[in-house]
């Protein structure tokens, strides 16, 4: 899925702008990451939570927090608002390096600002779901950016 959406953004947005994206380094992301989904486990754990929503803000440094929460919608009900009646929160990672690229382009202003936006989240996706499964996980975990509608489940 990444190669997909980095030839995307390479044929829109230009092979610079993707080469850029694709070279940031993740792994400080990822291990913090990691780190606190293992406490946002254990704090839903401790509260028999019903799910974990994960949510990072592409506008303030891609800051980052994991909510834990009593309610949980199926996708069918088209309802999201479990995620936002939440019990404990956990800070997460942020990705300046993101924000700022993010920031440069305006969110949706033409074809290449959408397409440089959504290898960006792609690439937040994917290196969450990398951790999400790394670690035995018995609860819906669903991950957005801030106001995002409808979030994205990663496990159910």
């Amino acid at each position: 899925m990444e190669n997909e959406y980095y030839e995307q953004c390479s044929e829109l947005a230009g092979k610079e702008q993707a080469q850029r994206i694709r070279e940031i380094d993740l792994n400080a992301f990822q291990s913090k990451l990691n780190e606190a989904l293992c406490i946002s486990l254990y704090i839903a754990d401790q509260n028999s939570a019903a799910a974990l929503y994960f949510e990072y803000d592409m506008d303030n440094d891609w800051q980052s927090s994991f909510f834990i929460c009593n309610d949980y919608t199926m996708p069918s009900e088209e309802d999201d608002d479990s995620a936002s009646d939440w019990i404990s929160s956990v800070k997460g990672p942020d990705l300046k390096e993101f924000a700022k690229i993010y920031a440069e382009n305006e969110f949706d202003y033409n074809e290449e600002a959408i397409e440089i936006t959504l290898y960006l989240i792609i690439k937040t996706v994917i290196v969450f779901g990398k951790v999400a499964e790394s670690i035995e996980i018995n609860i819906p975990v669903c991950i957005g950016f801030h106001d995002q509608d409808p979030i994205m489940r990663i496990r159910e």
